[in-house]
C-alpha cells in the first residue's frame, strides 16, 4: 500500500446533484478524510464506484484501486476553520455524509487517526443537523464514546450479506460477525445506528438474514443494489471486476425480496431503499 500525506485545500464537498443530493432529506456536503481506500483490494473494492471518479483517476493512473491512499493530514484543521466561520444558522443546515468515496475507518485510520480528529472537531459544534459516518470497519468501536458526544451523529454500518463464505470466496473484507458486534455496541451506547445492505450481495438464508437485521439494534435498515446504487444504473458496475466474478450482479430481485420482507416485519423500524433510504433521516428541527 502506497500512503502519502497531503495538505487538502478544502474538506467539505457540496452535494448539488447525484445520489446524496436526492430527496426526501438530501445531504448538503460530503467529507472524505482520505483519497482512495485501503479496502479497495477486498470484495467491496471490486464494485466500488469511487474508482471511476475524477478525483481518483486524475493523478492516480499509476496505481490500481486499493493500492494507494492519500491522507488529508490537515482535514480536522480545515474542518474547524470551515465550521468556525459559518453563522450558527448556516451550521444548523449542514447534513454531512462521511464519506461517499472512501471508508473513514480504513486501515490507514489506525495510524493517522484523521477521522477521529474530525470527530473531535464536530464534538465542538453541537448545532449541526446531521453527520452520517459510513463504514464497514470494526475500528469504529474505538470512537463510540466520541460519537456519543456528537448529538447529530449516526453510525452507518455496511453489512451486505450474511454469508461469510461468499465474501471469502471473492476478496474477503472485515469479518461480518465483528460488524454485527459493532452495530450492537453502538446501539447499546445509545448512538443512532443504521445498517446498509449496500449493495445486497447473495445471502445464505433470507429469513435468517432479515431476522438478524431487524434484531441487530439498528434503528434504520437500507437495502441497495449495484444497479440502483452506483449512480449510473449499473453502467459503472458493468466495468468492474465484480461484474466478471458474479454472473448475477445485475439481478435485483434478491434485494427486492429482502426489502419487502423487512418492510413486512419491521415493527416500527425504518426500512429504506437505495438513495431515498440513504437520504431518509429527518432533520433535527
Amino acid at each position: 500500500m502506497e500512503l502519502t500525506l497531503k495538505q487538502a485545500k478544502s474538506i467539505l464537498t457540496p452535494q448539488r446533484h447525484g445520489f446524496l443530493a436526492a430527496g426526501p432529506y438530501p445531504f448538503t456536503h460530503a467529507l472524505s478524510a482520505y483519497t482512495g481506500c485501503g479496502f479497495g483490494k477486498t470484495t467491496c473494492g471490486m464494485y466500488c464506484y469511487a474508482q471511476f471518479l475524477p478525483n481518483w483517476r486524475v493523478g492516480h493512473a499509476h496505481a490500481a484501486w486499493g493500492e494507494a491512499v492519500e491522507v488529508k493530514a490537515n482535514a480536522a484543521e480545515l474542518l474547524h476553520k470551515t465550521l468556525a466561520r459559518m453563522k450558527p444558522t448556516a451550521r444548523a443546515r449542514l447534513r454531512i455524509f462521511m464519506s461517499s468515496t472512501t471508508d473513514p475507518y480504513q486501515p490507514a485510520e489506525h495510524r493517522y487517526q484523521i477521522t477521529r480528529s474530525c470527530l473531535e472537531t464536530f464534538a465542538r459544534y453541537p448545532d449541526l443537523d446531521l453527520l452520517v459516518i459510513q463504514t464497514r470497519s470494526p475500528l469504529a468501536l474505538r470512537d463510540l464514546s466520541l460519537l456519543a458526544d456528537i448529538p447529530y451523529a449516526w453510525l452507518s454500518v455496511t453489512i451486505e450479506t450474511d454469508d461469510q463464505a461468499y465474501l471469502k470466496g471473492l476478496r474477503g473484507g472485515p469479518p461480518l460477525e465483528k460488524r454485527w458486534q459493532l452495530v450492537r455496541a453502538a446501539s447499546d451506547a445509545d448512538i443512532p445506528t443504521q445498517v446498509t445492505v449496500s449493495p445486497c450481495l447473495p445471502y445464505s438464508d433470507i429469513e435468517r438474514f432479515a431476522h438478524r437485521l431487524l434484531t441487530s439494534g439498528a434503528r434504520r435498515i437500507i437495502v441497495d443494489t449495484t444497479v440502483d446504487g452506483d449512480g449510473s444504473a449499473g453502467e459503472r458496475t458493468a466495468q468492474t471486476p465484480f461484474a466478471h466474478a458474479e454472473p448475477t450482479w445485475a439481478e435485483t430481485e434478491r434485494a427486492h425480496r429482502l426489502y419487502r420482507l423487512l418492510c413486512e416485519q419491521a415493527d416500527g423500524l425504518s426500512i429504506g431503499w437505495s438513495n431515498a433510504g440513504f437520504c431518509g433521516i429527518e432533520p433535527r428541527s
